[in-house]
């Protein structure tokens, strides 16, 4: 995986807005799945996913799985977290 702060300004930013819905820990296996699923070229598995981030290898491969089956994270908020960040809402909401 890219070492912290390599990433492009953008991706950080767009990462960043997704980092309440996880702990600490689940917040850095989501970035760097992430970041493997927009780097991999071929199919989109957890491998690849690895693969594509680099961390094959480094990384135990059931901290991915774990990750996407157990880990305190609600599939929801993460499609909730963009608009919630990107709206301006009213004072009163």
């Amino acid at each position: 995986m890219l070492p912290e702060g390599t990433l492009p300004a953008s991706l950080q930013v767009l990462l960043a807005m997704f980092q309440p819905c996880f702990t600490a820990p689940s917040f850095r296996t989501f970035c760097a799945l992430a970041c493997g699923f927009w780097a991999q070229a071929g199919r989109r598995t957890v491998c690849g996913m690895l693969t594509g981030a680099g961390l094959a290898g480094i990384w135990p491969h059931h901290r991915a799985h774990y990750f996407l089956a157990r880990a305190r994270w609600q599939p929801g908020d993460l499609g909730l977290s963009p608009v919630t960040s990107a709206l301006p809402w009213p004072a009163w909401w």
